[in-house]
Formats: C-alpha cells, sequence, structure tokens
C-alpha cells in the first residue's frame, strides 16, 4: 500500500485503515475488484466454500475452483445475477448458485439498488434516493443454509453483502458456526458510524479467535482466519 493511499484512508471520515494482525501465507484470489487474499495451505479439493455476493464478478470462486478444484456454493438474491451466472454452472460442475441472500433471520427483505444504474450491488440499508426501486428478496441465516445443504462446517466464507456484515457477523459468531477463514469487504462509507462499527466488528472477531492475516490496498477487503495465538503471534 502507498503512503498516498494510507494518507487518503486517514484522511476520509468514514474510511478506515486496518493493519494485519498474524504472518499467514498468503495468496491473492480473483480480480482487483472482485478478489481477497486467501491462505491456500488449508484448502483442498474437500473444502466447503460459501460466497455470499456474486454481483457480476465471480472470479474469487472461479480461482478457488481452478486452484483447489473445491466445491463453492454462491449466493445472491440481486436481479439478474441468475442469468449472468448461468454459463459458468455449466461449465464448472463444483459451482452452486442459490437467489437468496444472507441475513440474521430467516424473512424477506426490501432491497436497494445503487443510485448509479450502471452498478449492480443492491442492499438492505435504506438508501432513500432509490427506494421507490427498491424490491423484496429472500433472506435466511447462514445455520439454515448449512442445514439445507447438510453442512457441518465451512473452510471459507466469503461476504460481500454491502453493509449487511455488521448484523449478520455476530449472528453467526453467536451460533458458533466453524470457519476457518473469513473474507469479508466492509463497508464503513455506508454509516455515519462506519468507523466505529467497523472497529466494533473487529473486536468481536478477534474476541472470537479470528485475527487478519489479509488486507487489501483499499482495506476494504479483509481476510480473517480461525487461529487460538495471540495477536502478536506470528506464523
Amino acid at each position: 500500500m502507498s503512503r498516498l493511499t494510507k494518507l487518503l484512508i486517514w484522511l476520509s471520515p468514514r474510511k478506515i485503515f486496518i493493519p494485519t494482525q498474524i504472518k499467514k501465507d498468503k495468496a491473492w484470489f480473483g480480480s482487483r475488484y472482485g478478489g481477497f487474499f486467501v491462505h491456500p495451505p488449508s484448502l483442498n479439493e474437500k473444502s466447503v466454500i460459501f460466497s455470499f455476493g456474486v454481483g457480476n464478478d465471480i472470479s474469487f470462486d472461479l480461482a478457488l475452483i481452478k486452484s483447489k478444484g473445491c466445491k463453492v456454493y454462491t449466493f445472491d438474491p440481486t436481479k439478474g445475477v441468475g442469468r449472468f451466472i448461468q454459463p459458468y454452472l455449466e461449465i464448472y460442475p463444483t459451482l452452486s448458485f442459490t437467489p437468496v441472500g444472507l441475513s440474521g433471520r430467516d424473512c424477506e427483505e426490501w432491497f436497494f439498488p445503487p443510485e448509479n444504474s450502471e452498478h449492480i450491488s443492491c442492499s438492505v440499508i435504506p438508501n432513500e434516493a432509490t427506494k421507490k426501486r427498491a424490491y423484496k428478496v429472500p433472506m435466511k441465516k447462514l445455520s439454515t443454509l448449512m442445514a439445507e445443504q447438510n453442512i457441518s462446517s465451512i473452510d471459507l466464507l466469503k461476504l460481500d453483502i454491502e453493509g449487511a456484515e455488521y448484523d449478520v457477523i455476530p449472528d453467526i459468531l453467536d451460533e458458533g458456526i466453524k470457519i476457518k477463514q473469513l473474507q469479508v469487504e466492509i463497508h464503513p462509507d455506508l454509516f455515519a458510524d462506519g468507523r466505529q462499527k467497523t472497529r466494533r466488528l473487529i473486536r468481536k472477531l478477534n474476541q472470537a479467535g479470528y485475527r487478519i492475516f489479509g488486507v487489501s490496498d483499499t482495506c476494504r477487503e479483509l481476510s480473517f482466519f480461525y487461529s487460538t495465538m495471540d495477536i502478536s503471534s506470528s506464523k
């Protein structure tokens, strides 16, 4: 990360500079826009991947399939995503797609489109400017989706859910779901107290045993690894 990037993050009232907490072997998987750092040694062809937030970029999911040959379950209730991903489902037998979103409860929620009509990422965070174009989508808890697939633990969980991570992750932790790696895109810019919300979320993850081993140049894509080591320890 350049000094200029760090300075711009520090100066922005709704962005936050985040350092890594432990050292792990890591590699960037996916495009610059849709990728994350991953700890490859902990994954293999038997690994279970849950990926929430497909949008129009599945480079991260395909990179995992091509590198490890593992099963990747993708989820996204956004209009048009099913049509976008269908050709890939026909090519990659270990890729699946379910048009449902992730929440802290099983329900239907309003989905608010982005203000820029050329973008696709919708959010459950209310947006006054696009409320007339909002639509309801099915949402489920992670534990519900795992039960439907008869899965007891997840090797890697990717969350790009446009601000809902601040409510969803605490629910996942409270239910004690076993996850080895957590890749999450944070969205502090969607909230007036975004920096504080992000710090609280990281603190809660740390208390549950998750440590940051990878951070993108924008400090938006964070990669956590479940570890019983102290934050000061490294490997």
